[in-house]
């Protein structure tokens, strides 16, 4: 397999996901932190989880001091009810408060779950419908590697660890119910032999 990435940047942050054969590697930075690990894919669960922040509120308190800047602005021009002190005061006080409310950052993610350890992409960045195919590059290629590593059987398997392991398997759909008989009926073959 060749390696595949997914670079996603918002603002000053950034996180670079690169999926090579039995691992992801991880370069999160920020304005705070610049994190780089490793994820074996047999740390890796299959779920999805969206977790979003309601913006709802944030947008209506940008609006209200955009509004205020405005209205301010409008009743200097035209009245003589605001000074110019405290249009500047007001200036520097709402604009202050609507730059923050416009830059502040909003939780928007999605988590690939269900394993010792969950992975963290922004929802829409580039586009949801990327972040979603490379989640599935994941999952695929993590199905491939644990299909590999744990259908490896020989003779000195215990036919316990050997249920155990094509169990697994198939609850966790790694392999389907055709697999599922076709190692089974080689296990008992090569048992007999």
């Amino acid at each position: 397999m060749t390696e595949v990435d997914l670079l996603q940047k918002r603002g000053i942050n950034s996180r670079k996901y690169i999926l090579k054969d039995n691992k992801i590697i991880v370069d999160v930075k920020s304005l705070r932190k610049n994190d780089k690990y490793e994820v074996k894919l047999d740390q890796l669960g299959f779920d999805i989880h969206y977790r979003s922040d309601n913006t709802i509120p944030g947008k209506l308190f940008f609006c209200v001091c955009i509004t205020l800047i405005i209205a301010l602005t409008i009743l200097y021009i035209f009245t003589t009810q605001v000074n110019q002190g405290t249009l500047i005061f007001n200036y520097i006080i709402w604009g202050t408060i609507a730059s923050i409310a416009y830059f502040k950052q909003h939780q928007d993610d999605i988590y690939l779950t269900g394993g010792q350890t969950t992975l963290v992409f922004y929802r829409d960045i580039p586009q949801e419908k990327n972040v979603l195919e490379f989640i599935e590059k994941i999952k695929t290629n993590t199905r491939i590697y644990l299909k590999e590593k744990y259908t490896n059987f020989d003779n000195i398997f215990s036919e316990h660890d050997f249920y155990n392991r094509i169990n697994w398997l198939k609850d966790m759909k790694i392999i389907n119910s055709s697999e599922y008989a076709e190692y089974k009926s080689n296990f008992e073959i090569n048992r007999l032999l």
